[in-house]
């Protein structure tokens, strides 16, 4: 599989990671804000297809927010559209996730 393409054959769909995958999205993955979001956009670092991942900084409730401590960091997971043998019904992506540290400006 050539840098930046999908591979000829749909990978098979597996919930595997790789330290790599981080830093692949933190180097190409765009980063926008989007309302109370910022949304992650890019190509999955597994399978190579585009994806775009909101990330939210608070949820949105009734009830009064209990004080949490940011970790700092986002586990993502591939959502891409295409086909992946062997996936489970009900789910999206080839089944890889990482982690990133996000850090926006105000």
């Amino acid at each position: 599989m050539r840098d930046g393409e999908p591979a000829a054959e749909p990978l098979p769909y597996a919930e595997v990671t790789d330290t790599a995958y981080g830093s692949r999205v933190a180097e190409t993955f765009s980063v926008r804000r989007y309302g109370p979001a910022v949304l992650l956009s890019g190509d999955c670092p597994r399978c190579r297809h585009p994806i775009s991942c909101p990330i939210v900084d608070e949820v949105y409730r009734r009830e009064a927010p209990q004080a949490v401590v940011d970790p700092g960091y986002r586990t993502l997971l591939c959502s891409c559209t295409a086909d992946h043998p062997a996936r489970p019904d009900g789910l999206t992506g080839c089944g890889a996730y990482w982690t990133v540290t996000l850090e926006v400006e105000s």
